[in-house]
């Protein structure tokens, strides 16, 4: 998760953060969407982008069940953390 230091860091968006939480808390990204008030292929596409910026997979994904990579794992205790710094800062 490293850039080169000649390019800006790619900042991460929040809303994006919010869907990736809600999909390893449910397993799902329909279920998730519904909880995002999104829909399905809305959800894909975020974490598409949020894979694309990071540079790995963070969901291992097969028929019927979706779960956390390692990374995955390392980036859904930031991603709690952010939106938890987010809410703070949002209700003062």
């Amino acid at each position: 998760m490293n850039a080169p230091l000649n390019h800006p860091l790619p900042l991460l968006d929040l809303d994006v953060l919010r869907t990736f939480v809600a999909i390893a808390e449910t397993g799902s990204f329909t279920t998730a969407a519904s909880a995002v008030f999104r829909t399905p292929s809305a959800v894909s596409m975020q974490i598409k982008k949020l894979e694309d910026i990071l540079g790995r997979s963070v969901f291992a994904r097969d028929a019927r069940s979706v779960t956390l990579t390692t990374d995955g794992e390392m980036l859904l205790g930031y991603a709690r953390r952010l939106l938890s710094i987010n809410r703070e800062v949002v209700s003062k």
